[in-house]
Formats: structure tokens, sequence, C-alpha cells
């Protein structure tokens, strides 16, 4: 299967490292030094069970010279979307299909809304922590790591991209029919632990381990629930206690993407994940105080640290 990472970053370039692993045809769509690297040096991942280092890649930050693919992953940062929905054209030809991985719950509109009416784009959500520790190289600390997808009725580049997976060991693949849900239990749990480890600047087991910043990081939870089901979502009975208990049961080390990017002085999804909580409950008249904390509290780091 031939496969178009766009957004070789963190979560996408630990997903194509794996594919590639697998034996699938993989191009990475990248840029400045990471793309420099990966030309130069190859992929390497870094993780404390699982380490790969793909000596040979095939990088290129022009997706013309990639040509139509089976499968486009779609893995770029929020605020990168409309200039790389711009240079994805060549990659999307008649049978290809757009599996969007970005975080928040309005990316599969978003790109539909860029590409022609025909085109396929398809949900999905990832668990795993992986960030760019340096050009060329992801850095995973372990943990979960599961992609969760549409099956759309039994499409055949889905269940290829299923099988395909099922042979690795750093990565699964799961399709869903209920894609919908399966994007807003992420939600869920992302715009809160992000929310979290990103304003109190701490990974998870220290605020787990607090009786105070665990009471907060519940609320966030309850939140987001809380406006889900306002906005129409039927979300599981159990499932706050079900996320804490998952965040309960991640390495101590663990902080979110936002948390790492908010160290680097590096932009930040915040419109898209405590925001759009914050959003949602002005929206459907849901009191949201702990991610309107978050949000008003990193506002102006969400640029980067140019900004403030």
């Amino acid at each position: 299967m031939r496969i178009a990472i766009m957004g070789s970053g963190g979560v996408g370039g630990y997903v194509g490292a794996c594919l590639q692993n697998s034996g699938q045809n993989v191009t990475f769509i990248a840029r400045g030094a990471h793309l420099a690297a990966l030309r130069r040096d190859g992929l390497r991942i870094e993780h404390p069970q699982l380490p790969l280092h793909l000596p040979k890649v095939t990088a290129t930050d022009d997706p013309a010279s990639a040509g139509p693919v089976d499968l486009v992953i779609f893995a770029v940062k929020l605020f990168d979307t409309e200039g790389a929905l711009g240079m994805m054209a060549p990659l999307v030809g008649p049978a290809t299909r757009v599996l969007t991985l970005q975080n928040g719950i309005d990316s599969v509109g978003i790109i539909r809304s860029h590409l022609p009416p025909a085109a396929v784009v398809l949900g999905g959500v990832i668990y795993v922590s992986a960030v760019i520790d340096r050009p060329g190289v992801i850095r995973s600390p372990g943990g979960l790591h599961a992609i969760v997808a549409d099956r759309a009725s039994g499409d055949a580049v889905m269940a290829e991209l299923e099988q395909a997976a099922a042979k690795l060991e750093a990565l699964s693949v799961k399709l869903s029919d209920e894609a919908t849900q399966v994007i807003w239990e992420k939600f869920v749990a992302l715009a809160s632990l992000s929310g979290a480890t990103s304003l109190l600047r701490s990974r998870m087991g220290a605020i787990l381990g607090n009786s105070e910043t665990h009471a907060f990081q519940r609320q966030l939870v309850d939140e987001v629930i809380a406006v889900g089901i306002a906005h129409g979502v039927a979300l599981r009975s159990g499932l706050a206690d079900e996320i804490m208990g998952k965040l309960a049961a991640m390495p101590a080390s663990f902080r979110s993407s936002m948390a790492e990017d908010l160290e680097r002085g590096n932009r930040l999804e915040l419109r898209w994940l405590s925001g759009r909580v914050h959003g949602l409950g002005l929206e459907h008249g849901v009191p949201t105080p702990a991610h309107t904390a978050v949000y008003r509290g990193l506002l102006l780091h969400e640029g980067g640290s140019r900004s403030v």
C-alpha cells in the first residue's frame, strides 16, 4: 500500500515509521531541518521498549513528487491545517482515502470542505505520546500506541491498514462503526489532559498524586462530557471514571504534546481543545470554569514565545 504521511512530526513520524517497518511504501511529507535529517540519516524512534531506526526513508516537501497514493494520513498540527490542505491535492486521486488523526472534533469537516466532493475523508484518533526530540528523531515515553479509525462500511483501504498493523508491536489499528463517538471520547480525554499538564506545567504522575490537582483533572473531564451531551453526542455512562483510570495507568512522566509545545515556545492547539470546550459551553449554556481557566490562562502563549 502506498501511504503519504502529511505532517511527519511526532505523531505522523511515529505512525509512518511503524507502517514502513511493516513493509508499506511510505512517503513522509516534511520540511526544514527535520526533512534534511530524514533524507540524510533516516528516521529514528526513541522508545523505552520498542526503539526503531529506519536508515532510509522517502521524504519530501513536495507532495506532487509522491503523486496519488492509496492512503493519506493527515497528522499536521491543527494550526497548520490550511497550509497543508493547500499542498495536498497531488496526493489525492479517485481511489485515495484521507484518514485524519488530528486532535479536536472539527478535522473531518475542515478537510472535506477543501477537497472535491467525491474525496473520501475518514475520521480517526490516535493514542500515543510522541514528539520530535531533534531533527530526524521522534521520542515516545511508551504507553498507549493505538489508532481507532472509521471502518467506512468495510472500505478495502482501511481494512488493509488494519491488516498492515496486525504484525506490529509498536502500533495497533482498530476499525470502528462509531467514529464520531470515538473522536468525541478522545476529545474528552485529550482536551482535559492537555489542559492540566499545560496549565499546571506538570506531568501526569504529579497531577494525579495531589488531591487538589487530581480534582482539577477530574473537573476538566466532567466539563467536556457535559458540553458533549449538550451538543447532542451520546457519550457513555461511566466515561469519566474510565478516562481517569486510563490517565492513572499512563507513565508518571507522561505529559501532552501541547505541554511539550508550551515548554519549547511553540504554537499551541489551545483554541481547538480547551478553547473549543469554552466556546461550546457558552453556546449551550454549560459552565466550564476549569477549561475557561486553561484557555484564558494560556491564551497569551497560543502563538508561541514570540507572541508573548
